[in-house]
């Protein structure tokens, strides 16, 4: 079921003012007194959905950053309602802005007091909350600090995350601080556990930070640097890296804003479906794959058309993968390596006539290795079927009538494969 989203322009801060110049005029925020000052500058954004109870909000302090979260949000929230027909709920985007320290930077000063003995023993649980989900958002970034020297905190000025838990309230008394992180350790050695009994945001199903939009140029110039160090170019190689950077800087954007707008499908997936994390993360990477730059630029419309294709086919794929899903077997207590002498040998990818797969049983240990890659360790299950070292990947030995082994059938939380055991037929050129 379809239902479009209206435009509700009178609802717009920017109808109830004069005419702004958006570049340098601030929106006003009020100080109420209260534990924050969030709640004043929040406006509805320009749509809702008819007949439903989703509403976006945006917080943001100069018109420009919140037209950019308007038009973000809504680009997110319309495939997110088209492609799951579910409601996106009351949500709130809060647009950050230049100068201001990225709310992960006020969590890691959080958790350091809290390791250095500065915060009250009672606020455990909560440093210990916000270390586990910092370490998340880290792992999700997947950076290689040993790759060009490129480290976590030279990228996370522009990593949008969801504000909620003790995250959200850390967030809003640094806020109410004015970002200065002396006042804020001060606050934060005052907490007790009563301090984070209530919150303000609490009556939005989920709130979203969103970096202002220029952190991508600046992290592209931080990082840039650092790549041509690592790469030791010369003059001429880092005057050419500079010239395809500007050249290529709409792409290198319209890859992170797919990235940012995959980061709030995420948030508000996950808040309002029953889904499980890998359901998820496989919906998301459906959607974020339909938004990376091919250069040929389809258009707006286009493309949310083809991210709500691609959402819904990944959806009807997790349903598949539910009926039977991966489930790790027990290992074996006792066995004899010779039971699995059969399935030793070589194994082709279809289509290949050349060895991609190699399994072996060396002093009783069975290794499954897939090119030149280092072999993974595994562990008997049963007669046919071996489990990874992790847990996290199977291999199903194939057997015909006639006992001959035909193939493997591996197996992933999110993905099957069946890897034959004859090679390709070698077709003569002609």
């Amino acid at each position: 079921m379809h239902r479009s989203l209206l435009i509700c322009f009178p609802l717009l801060l920017g109808w109830l003012l004069p005419a702004l110049d958006s570049s340098a005029q601030d929106l006003p925020t009020v100080d109420t007194g209260e534990e924050s000052d969030f709640l004043p500058a929040i406006q509805m954004a320009p749509f809702v959905v008819e007949g439903d109870n989703s509403a976006i909000f945006v917080h943001a302090r100069s018109r420009g950053d919140r037209r950019y979260a308007e038009k973000f949000a809504e680009d997110v929230i319309t495939v997110t309602y088209d492609a799951l027909g579910k409601s996106t709920g009351r949500g709130l985007v809060i647009v950050g802005r230049k100068g201001e320290p990225h709310p992960l930077v006020i969590f890691q000063k959080f958790i350091a007091m809290g390791e250095a003995g500065q915060l009250d023993p009672s606020v455990m649980p909560y440093i210990d909350e916000a270390k586990a989900k910092l370490a998340e958002w880290e792992a999700e970034v997947e950076i290689d600090e040993n790759d060009a020297g490129i480290t976590f905190e030279m990228v996370t000025e522009l990593i949008p995350l969801p504000l909620k838990g003790p995250g959200s309230k850390l967030y809003q008394w640094a806020w109410l601080d004015g970002f200065d992180l002396d006042q804020v350790e001060t606050r934060f050695a005052a907490l007790r556990p009563e301090d984070f009994a209530s919150d303000q945001l609490d009556e939005y199903n989920w709130v979203f930070y969103l970096p202002p939009k220029s952190a991508v140029h600046r992290v592209i110039k931080r990082v840039l640097p650092a790549v041509m160090k690592a790469e030791n170019m010369g003059f001429f190689a880092r005057a050419a890296a500079r010239g395809a950077i500007v050249a290529f800087r709409p792409v290198i954007t319209k890859a992170m804003e797919g990235m940012r707008k995959g980061m709030l499908f995420y948030t508000v997936t996950d808040a309002r479906t029953d889904f499980s994390t890998e359901d998820i993360k496989a919906l998301t990477g459906a959607y974020v794959e339909v938004l990376m730059p091919d250069f040929k630029f389809a258009g707006t419309s286009a493309e949310r058309r083809q991210a709500v294709e691609a959402i819904q086919d990944q959806l009807a794929e997790n349903i598949e993968y539910a009926k039977d899903p991966f489930i790790a077997p027990e290992r074996l207590d006792e066995f004899d390596a010779a039971d699995y002498a059969g399935f030793v040998g070589d194994y082709y990818d279809k289509g290949q006539s050349e060895v991609t797969h190699r399994f072996r049983i060396e002093d009783d240990a069975f290794t499954w290795t897939y090119r030149d890659q280092d072999p993974m360790m595994f562990h008997a299950a049963t007669d046919h079927k071996l489990v990874r070292e992790d847990n996290e990947m199977t291999i199903e030995f194939l057997v015909n009538e006639d006992g001959e082994v035909t193939g493997v059938e591996e197996r992933w939380p999110r993905r099957r494969k069946t890897v034959p055991a004859q090679a390709a037929p070698m077709v003569a050129e002609k």
